[in-house]
Parts: C-alpha cells; structure tokens; sequence
C-alpha cells in the first residue's frame, strides 16, 4: 500500500460520489476509524490527516449521506 491513500497523509478524492460500494465502505472506516483492512485480515493503522474530495455532482442516495457527512467544510462552485 505504499504510495496509496492507507498511508497517504494527505489525499484529494476526486468524483468520490461515483465510487462503488464497497470503496465507499472502505473510505468510510478509514475516515472514521483511520484504519485500513488490506484484503488480508491485517488492519493497519491509516495516518490520514486532510481528506479533500471533490464532485461535480451532490450525492442524490441516502447511502451516500454517510459518507457526505464526513465532509465538514463544503464549498460548491457554479
């Protein structure tokens, strides 16, 4: 994972709202719990510290609210 967002601690996420489910899901434990499962029932610590993400669409399915959520400061440009 070296060079990927599991050891990123900086990331910018872009069209993050189109990702599938399970990305969502793993972007969810690693933004709440800073950690990541890597497929081999190891899961490490993630020293994520900023998140930017961007979209050029609102999410529209409540199971994104989670995720939109997660996003603190949101600035939207026309």
């Amino acid at each position: 994972t070296t060079g990927f967002l599991p050891t990123a601690s900086v990331a910018f996420l872009d069209e993050i709202f189109k990702a599938n489910s399970a990305i969502l899901n793993t972007l969810l434990t690693i933004l709440n719990e800073r950690k990541f499962d890597n497929g081999a029932g190891i899961r490490e610590d993630c020293p994520v510290r900023c998140v930017v993400g961007a979209s050029n669409e609102l999410p529209e399915d409540e199971e994104l609210d989670a995720l939109y959520d997660r996003f603190l400061l949101r600035k939207e440009v026309k």
